[in-house]
């Protein structure tokens, strides 16, 4: 298979891959799907179980960050620690810069009263730490300096711990040890976090154990799983010589999220009566090979210049579309002619979500442009200063 373009060489040395943006895509497109449901409240019961399912965007992309991180990190052959440095720096002027920016802009674009702010708030989402209490994300009533916040202060977490697991999980065996690892771990914080904050209500509780890190962690050790299953040898050339197609496998991703939706739904966290795993587990699990396939044979119709391009600027998107979605749905409700119940509900959602979707992505780009960007490059600048001389006659690694 040496002559094949799906080979893991050519693979990992990519630095911007088509498919990891599409999957980028498709996590934000249901993201975005699921938080218009705020906005049509009368929905048709069957459309709104399904596009429930787009909670678990978040996790699709926690999988494709820890592939991309993976694959950054072995393209590497620096020390451990200068390599530890210019992954986290990179990663605070990819992430941080826009984030940081993002409180200012939400407090004035919700029109935030002074009598909300919190700095002890404020202090957990500049720092990334406010997904390890529930009255900092918070999910009890409180300021939200950034809505969504939590999952960049979860996936801030796992930078700060990546350069060990990284340096650790080197094998398919030893990511398989690192996941069930995980699973015991989302065992036990499923477990003992009942008897934590007793104050708040259970329904407020189980949503923070649902977004607090170690709830989170087996997602990313299935992106480790993934990785490491790219890499296999003996796994690439059984899923190249399949039938199996990124469209198949896709038509079946969306078989298994409507079996899913519709029989499980969304259950936060481990069913002990019942044995029933959480939702977001079973969802990730069938992330893992579609986006296999996805990975190692790249063609096909769902990967296309509007899913990637998406992609490419999901993470303002994702920052900046709550705000959109909000703006938008205050603009429709006043223009919609037609009833928004029935029948009627559904071409509302449809009329709706495509036009925020055109509305996101053009925003999306201009931030990713003006934004992420220039301080992408501010980073580079930064880590090339840092870099040491090379020594005369020595090239650079």
């Amino acid at each position: 298979m040496a002559d094949t373009p799906t080979n893991f060489r050519s693979f990992d040395q990519q630095d911007h891959l088509q498919v990891i943006d599409a999957l980028r895509g498709y996590a934000i497109l249901i993201v975005i799907a699921v938080h218009t449901l705020g906005y049509v409240p009368d929905l048709a019961w069957p459309v709104k179980r399904v596009l429930t399912m787009g909670f678990y965007g978040v996790q699709l992309f926690f999988l494709a960050s820890a592939v991309t991180l993976m694959m950054s990190w072995h393209r590497s052959a620096d020390p451990f620690g200068p390599r530890s440095l210019k992954f986290l720096v990179r990663r605070f002027f990819r992430i941080a810069p826009l984030y940081w920016m993002a409180v200012v802009f939400y407090w004035f674009a919700y029109q935030i009263q002074a009598e909300q702010f919190s700095l002890q708030l404020l202090l957990a989402t500049l720092f990334f730490y406010n997904a390890w209490s529930p009255y900092l994300i918070p999910t009890v009533p409180g300021w939200t300096p950034v809505p969504g916040g939590w999952s960049i202060g979860v996936e801030f977490c796992f930078y700060f711990t990546f350069p060990l697991i990284a340096t650790l999980v080197t094998s398919l065996r030893r990511a398989l040890v690192f996941v069930a690892l995980s699973l015991g771990v989302m065992l036990a914080a499923s477990h003992f976090g009942q008897s934590l904050y007793p104050e708040i209500s259970p329904e407020e509780r189980a949503n923070f154990l649902y977004f607090w890190p170690p709830n989170q962690l087996v997602v990313f050790a299935l992106g480790f799983l993934l990785y490491h299953l790219i890499k296999d040898e003996s796994t690439r050339r059984r899923i190249i010589a399949s039938p199996i197609s990124a469209d198949l496998a896709s038509l079946a991703m969306l078989g298994a999220t409507l079996a899913v939706a519709l029989s499980i739904g969304l259950n936060k966290l481990f069913d002990w009566n019942q044995g029933l795993p959480p939702t977001h587990l079973l969802m990730t699990l069938c992330f893992v090979p579609w986006a296999l396939v996805l990975i190692l044979k790249p063609s096909g119709r769902v990967i296309n210049r509007a899913i990637t391009g998406l992609g490419k600027v999901s993470f303002s998107a994702y920052v900046l579309h709550f705000a959109v979605l909000k703006y938008t749905s205050q603009l429709l409700h006043q223009l919609w002619p037609l009833a928004k119940t029935g029948v009627y509900s559904v071409a509302f959602e449809a009329v709706f979500l495509g036009l925020a979707l055109v509305l996101i992505r053009a925003i999306g780009e201009a931030s990713y442009r003006l934004i992420e960007q220039p301080f992408i490059d501010l980073g580079k600048a930064l880590l090339g200063r840092l870099q040491p001389p090379q020594p005369a006659g020595r090239p650079a690694r």
